[in-house]
Order: C-alpha cells, then structure tokens, then sequence
C-alpha cells in the first residue's frame, strides 16, 4: 500500500504530464549538471513586487521540487537552448516549487 507522499507524488507526475511545457537541465551555479528532463511549467509575465512597489513582469519555472536534490538556489535551468537562473523563490509547497528565472 502506498503512502501518503507516494500518492502526493503520482499526484503531481500526473499533474505535470499534463501542464508541463517541456523538460530542463537543471544546473548547479558552477553549471554543473544536477537532473536532466526536469517536466518544468512555464508561467510568463507574471506580476512581481519590488522592494520599492513597482511592478516587474517575469517568467517562472514550477517543478517538483524531488527534482532538484541537491536545491541550488542560484542554480539554472537549460531549456530550449536558452539558461534560465533562479531569481527567488515565488511559492514553495513542499512538493511542488514555483521559482522566478531570469535570463
């Protein structure tokens, strides 16, 4: 019988089969190869709050957060021949991780 964890991560494999916009690299920030075909969905222009009240708009990667053993968080996604370096942390759900990239 699977656990509750087990059943949370077939959960979210199913929830990234179907939403995901492809696959990345994950890289450490020595560009070190960490995990190949990460399922990463993508969010773009979404609304971000500086320090100051502005509104910036930026992309987000939303994986699942096993994926990324060791977490680097100044790491980097390669994806459609483009590195994408994580900027922060959006949302965090302890499965799932939401994270602001920026070219």
């Amino acid at each position: 019988m699977a656990g509750f964890g087990d059943c949370i991560a077939a959960l979210d494999d199913a929830v990234m089969d179907s939403l995901s916009d492809g696959t990345a690299t994950y890289l450490s920030r020595t560009g070190q190869v960490l995990a190949e075909g990460v399922p990463v969905i993508v969010e773009k222009d979404v609304e971000r709050f500086s320090e100051g009240g502005a509104v910036d708009r930026v992309r987000t990667h939303e994986v699942q957060k096993r994926y990324l053993q060791p977490f680097d968080r100044q790491g980097a996604f390669a994806m459609d021949g483009k590195t994408w370096h994580i900027d922060g942390i959006e949302r965090d759900d302890g499965h799932m991780i939401t994270l602001y990239v920026v070219p």
